[in-house]
């Protein structure tokens, strides 16, 4: 497992926790200088705070779907800074997530916003990513996307984009992100899929300044990039993500919302006992 922050000039937004047989993988969402949130807490601490929260529900109710725990942590978060913050404002810190629980003879995953999962069995590869953001504010996205990163019309158009996105935030017909509806883990992507004993497997789970290798930059394929984890682990793949970013600092030959963004993969083998 590797984090890598998008910027020095700030902390990385994304968390990760790995316990036993699950593992979950959170970004927190940035807000544009401007926008009001009406929280005092940053993306950070929110998703530093879900993933402990989903933890400790994991551990709590043994037996939960991977939704029922997100769903309990949603609600812990927004619990944890109702005192200050006003969980309820549209701009409240939020997050992405992807989860993982390996167990006998079965893996169990939740995909809620665009992160990535990517796992292949002996049934497939399959990579899992919740695009309905992607579905919403088409023309605004574009506009950012057709100015380079160094215009200085771009973060007003950013500002612009994420402020019509939040009328579409965790509403039916949008998209759905960990926030302070604890409804939200139950409209994630989710599944379980059953394997014999002793079955090989292998699965990545991905932010999307991760995934990004593959969806934005086409350094290689889904099947590639596992095997670009095998080889050369995590780090390795955030450094050929990095060394792209870096070739391309204005985001004009490969068209981006942010020059660099905050990156985590998680990379995990193996086999039910």
């Amino acid at each position: 497992m590797h984090p890598g922050p998008g910027s020095s000039q700030r902390p990385n937004e994304d968390s990760f926790a790995a316990v036993a047989d699950l593992v979950i993988v959170a970004d927190g969402a940035t807000a544009p200088d401007g926008l009001g949130t009406g929280c005092v807490h940053d993306p950070r601490w929110y998703s530093r705070e879900l993933t402990a929260q989903a933890t400790a529900a994991h551990v709590r109710y043994r037996d939960a779907s991977l939704a029922d725990i997100l769903s309990t942590a949603i609600s812990a978060t927004a619990d944890a800074h109702a005192s200050t913050c006003d969980p309820g404002h549209p701009g409240t810190p939020s997050s992405t997530v992807v989860m993982l629980r390996a167990r006998a003879e079965t893996l169990e995953w939740l995909v809620l916003g665009d992160a990535t999962l990517v796992l292949e069995t002996p049934h497939g590869l399959n990579a899992i990513c919740d695009d309905r953001l992607f579905q919403t504010n088409k023309e605004l996205r574009n506009q950012v996307l057709r100015t380079t990163a160094d215009d200085p019309k771009r973060p007003a158009r950013i500002a612009a984009l994420v402020d019509a996105q939040r009328n579409f935030r965790n509403v039916e017909g949008g998209f759905w992100v960990a926030a302070s509806d604890p409804n939200a883990a139950y409209k994630a992507r989710a599944d379980t899929e059953r394997l014999a004993a002793g079955t090989t497997w292998r699965a990545a789970l991905l932010t999307d300044g991760a995934s990004a290798a593959v969806d934005t930059y086409g350094l290689t394929d889904w099947h590639g990039l596992l095997n670009l984890l095998d080889a050369a682990g995590p780090n390795g793949l955030l450094e050929s993500v990095r060394k792209i970013e870096a070739d391309d600092p204005a985001a004009q030959r490969y068209p981006r919302i942010k020059r660099s963004d905050d990156a985590t993969v998680a990379y995990l083998t193996g086999a039910p006992e």
